[in-house]
């Protein structure tokens, strides 16, 4: 079955035009790619990326379950840092983002490399780690993300909270109206960008602020196809 995104209601009112992704029914465009990618490359886009995996570990053992569980990061895992790792198995290395909050190891997948991740994740912890638990938040969470050069000027007047100690490579939890929100400053692409995961329920509330204010801010609604051509050239997918 398809999934649907919680912030399709809003992709609506925006005028997007839908197509399925990876089993999820998403923005393929917003009505002119171009303008798209230009906003993308030299300004603001917003994109959903909620087809993107979000698994969380969490219990005494977190950081080494990751690592025995076949996870590589490229750096040592800083509290309240993330850093590009890879899944090292048997069919090859696959791309992840890896990091580490109040204790928590969060992992980020692209769309097709969820199930493989959580897959390992998940017998890791139920041979050695029984102590430790590992939670596939994608299906429960919604994850926008604001990319690009003038992401972070574009949308700190949009947010009802301060971003000033966030920093290239941070992470940060708090908590909103009763609603627990974790933001990553950076991106898949190499460039700057700010991603929100929120509870899939506050999807709409989350997506509806930023696109009341997206012309007033310089924020460009894009699609899917000018996300998956990003991520082509940077050899990710």
């Amino acid at each position: 079955m398809t999934k649907t995104s919680p912030f399709q209601q809003v992709h609506q009112r925006l005028g997007a035009a839908f197509e399925e992704f990876d089993g999820w029914r998403l923005p393929r465009d917003f009505g002119n790619p171009a303008i798209e990618k230009e906003a993308l490359q030299s300004r603001c886009a917003a994109l959903d990326l909620c087809s993107f995996g979000r698994i969380s570990v969490k219990g005494p053992d977190a950081e080494v379950l990751s690592a025995e569980a076949g996870i590589c990061p490229d750096e040592p895992i800083a509290e309240g840092r993330w850093c590009w790792a890879r899944l090292e198995n048997g069919q090859g290395p696959t791309r992840l983002r890896i990091g580490k909050i109040l204790g928590e190891v969060l992992v980020l997948t692209l769309p097709g490399a969820i199930e493989g991740v959580y897959k390992a994740l998940q017998e890791t912890a139920a041979q050695r780690f029984p102590k430790t638990a590992v939670l596939n938040l994608s299906d429960n969470t919604a994850m926008l993300g604001l990319y690009g050069p003038d992401s972070m000027k574009s949308i700190t007047p949009v947010l009802p909270f301060d971003l000033d100690e966030l920093e290239p490579g941070g992470i940060m939890r708090i908590s909103f109206f009763m609603m627990n929100l974790i933001l990553f400053r950076g991106s898949w692409l190499d460039l700057d960008g700010l991603e929100l995961v929120c509870p899939a329920s506050a999807g709409p509330l989350a997506a509806g602020a930023i696109a009341k204010a997206h012309q007033k801010h310089n924020i460009t609604p894009a699609g899917m196809l000018v996300l998956r051509e990003a991520l082509q050239n940077k050899d990710l997918e």
